[in-house]
């Protein structure tokens, strides 16, 4: 009869032995767990979410970078997910608003960044008192330099 009350004595110890070392085992996954979130995912959702404040805040005459790098002025909002950029004068396209990657300036008018872009520079014959761009002017010179040697 002894035989009988030992082991039961010993499987009521074993099991509470075994709850105390499964806490313990659980523990530093918990730990890695919550430092995890911490340092990856909350600051990666602070990101995605302002990155969406971004896409939707944005509005005609917003000069605008796409993720593919093409740089344009917001000309019109097409829909809920599209908008139509103006990337040079009279060139448009459209691109989805996901793809926008940074605003560069906020509400400027279309008319105000045409006037930031470089002028073609020009040259003025002053025989003929107009303007001719550099080109033209290279070109004329290259021909009257041929008509010399020869």
């Amino acid at each position: 009869m002894t035989n009988t009350t030992s082991t039961t004595t010993q499987q009521t110890q074993c099991p509470t032995t075994q709850a105390g070392s499964l806490m313990g085992s659980l523990a530093p996954i918990a730990l890695m767990i919550l430092v995890f979130y911490f340092l990856i995912m909350r600051p990666q959702q602070k990101r995605e979410a302002k990155r969406r404040e971004l896409i939707n805040s944005v509005k005609r005459g917003d000069k605008v970078v796409t993720a593919s790098g093409i740089i344009g002025v917001v000309h019109k909002i097409v829909s809920e997910t599209e908008v139509s950029l103006e990337v040079s004068e009279g060139v448009r396209i459209r691109v989805l608003k996901n793809a926008i990657s940074e605003v560069l300036a906020k509400s400027a008018s279309i008319d105000e960044v045409k006037s930031e872009e470089p002028l073609q520079e020009t040259k003025v014959d002053k025989t003929k008192k107009e303007k001719k761009p550099v080109a033209a002017a290279a070109k004329t010179k290259m021909s009257a330099v041929k008509k010399k040697n020869k």
